[in-house]
């Protein structure tokens, strides 16, 4: 284990490191080797060949967009789209069917994050120590096999049973795509991608909601109409799981670079300052996690962003309460889909224009949500247009946004792998809690949703209250190492970019600055 230096005190790696070092002793990434050896090259690049490597970062940020980009986009549409799947089966006799009664319903929507929760232990060895590839695919193949299982369910328990395994086997998905997506891609790219395979959340629901509908007019013996959703998913999961397997894990294992571009890859996420893949889990880390201000100010976010998640399960039945029968509630849902997804695509071009725009995207979004669950509040009583209330209802998607803009903070501002593995597992522990507490602020057997509604204004404002603050301590926190060791110059970039590779935290690292 590498012992803990305080880094406000003093520099474990010398100077001499950036310009001719192959390897250093102890707990170094596997892409550190080819760092050391290139880091005279990289600090000693004329301007022309500088617009020469620029241009072939560009192209390998192509060929990862082309080659796993792609995979991200159906990974998490697919993945959303199969926890959807209880919300458009509830309007087709699937209480009736396994005859839930009062609170089962919910206690069914909330099962799947107890199963999360428990996926936690296992997820955070996973993520820190399996290849990341490996672990996406084998998690999406379990979860298209239960998908399928879903299907012979009779009764409660037998659901309950199905939903905690669900949760279980989803657990490592997240953390492991956020550190993939952080592998590939560099700070300044990171956040528009987060965004684009988050789009694929609404887009996914808005496709699969038409695919739900006829689904739902099959009249069949064999296969009870919401069981149809749950045939056609499990197998969609499934195959997209089997694909996975053949990614690479880090752009070292990335078949279609060429050796050169491999160099040029591993140099783009270096100079992250977070590393790209470790395989030892050092426990030091997770104590500099808890004394890290920014590890409580990022799960306190989670839990007031996911609660209100609860909505996710109720949406249709909330939409229906505005006087829509049961097909015509799956229409009036879709323009949700089209204001998460074109939200999500409109920052993520933004993102992608002005940088990061990290914290501005886990407040702004906010806005418009907040004025549409007022406004559908608001006229819970009284005979007002139920299109009107659809509309407002419809802005609520708009928060959407801030998850991916969360995931892309904390895929680049926590540095060290036990500590970033951590961090996710905490972050998801609060989400997993958030979420078994969200379903249970519905009412049960009841069309009225007003007590929920203005529960979710509440979370909604606290949640940007609490971006606020996190900015700010960004802000501050920048300052104050601009202070103690200077700015970051290209010298310090290379010195933090191997500090990185050695598996280093961003408290132990004097170049690494939060990214807001």
């Amino acid at each position: 284990m590498t012992e803990y230096v305080d880094k406000e005190k003093s520099l474990s790696v010398p100077n001499t490191a950036v310009l001719d070092i192959d390897v250093v002793d102890g707990i170094v990434d596997e892409g550190y080797d080819i760092y050391a050896k290139n880091a005279g090259v990289f600090g000693h690049r004329t301007p022309e060949q500088q617009m020469e490597w620029e241009k072939k970062s560009k192209r390998i940020a192509g060929k990862f967009d082309l080659y796993l980009l792609a995979m991200m986009c159906f990974l998490v549409g697919v993945n959303y789209i199969d926890k959807a799947a209880l919300a458009w089966a509830v309007l087709f006799g699937f209480r009736t069917d396994l005859h839930l009664v009062g609170k089962e319903y919910s206690w069914v929507s909330s099962m799947f994050y107890f199963g999360y929760l428990a996926g936690q232990v296992p997820s955070f060895y996973a993520t820190a120590r399996l290849p990341l590839a490996k672990v996406i695919s084998i998690t999406c193949m379990l979860w298209g096999a239960l998908m399928l299982a879903t299907m012979g369910c009779k009764n409660f328990s037998q659901m309950m049973a199905v939903r905690f395994l669900l949760g279980f086997t989803e657990a490592p998905l997240v953390p492991s795509l956020i550190s993939y997506t952080a592998l590939f891609y560099t700070k300044k790219e990171n956040a528009s991608r987060t965004l684009i395979w988050g789009a694929m959340q609404g887009t996914f629901y808005l496709v699969f909601t038409l695919v739900a509908y006829g689904l739902g007019h099959i009249k069949n013996d064999a296969l009870k109409q919401w069981a149809w959703i749950y045939l056609v998913l499990g197998l969609i999961s499934f195959v997209l799981g089997v694909g996975w397997w053949f990614l690479p894990d880090t752009p070292i294992q990335a078949k279609f670079l060429t050796e050169e571009e491999k160099v040029i890859a591993v140099e783009r996420v270096a100079e992250n300052m977070t590393g790209t893949k470790g395989q030892t889990i050092q426990m030091y880390q997770v104590w500099d996690a808890l004394k890290d201000p920014m590890y409580y100010l990022s799960i306190l976010y989670v839990f007031f962003a996911m609660v209100p998640n609860g909505l996710s399960s109720f949406n249709t039945l909330v939409i229906s309460s505005f006087g829509f029968n049961q097909f015509n509630t799956l229409l009036a849902g879709l323009p949700s889909s089209i204001v998460s997804a074109g939200s999500l695509i409109a920052w993520g071009i933004a993102a992608r224009k002005f940088g990061g725009l990290r914290t501005l995207g886990m407040v702004l979004p906010l806005i418009p949500a907040i004025a549409g669950i007022s406004a559908v509040y608001a006229t819970t009583y009284g005979n007002h247009p139920k299109w009107g209330r659809a509309f407002c209802y419809w802005l609520i998607n708009s928060y959407a946004v801030t998850w991916p803009f969360f995931q892309a903070h904390i895929g680049v501002n926590f540095a060290g792998h036990t500590k970033r593995a951590f961090v996710y597992g905490s972050v998801l522990v609060v989400f997993s809690a958030a979420n078994i507490v969200g379903p249970f602020i519905f009412p049960a057997g009841n069309s009225n949703y007003s007590s929920a509604l203005a529960i979710i204004v509440v979370f909604f404002c606290v949640q940007a209250v609490i971006a606020v603050v996190m900015r700010l301590y960004m802000l501050w926190h920048n300052r104050r190492k601009d202070r103690l060791f200077g700015q970051v110059d290209r010298k310090a970039e290379m010195e933090g970019a191997l500090e990185g590779l050695q598996d280093k935290t961003d408290k132990e690292n004097t170049a690494f600055r939060y990214v807001y």
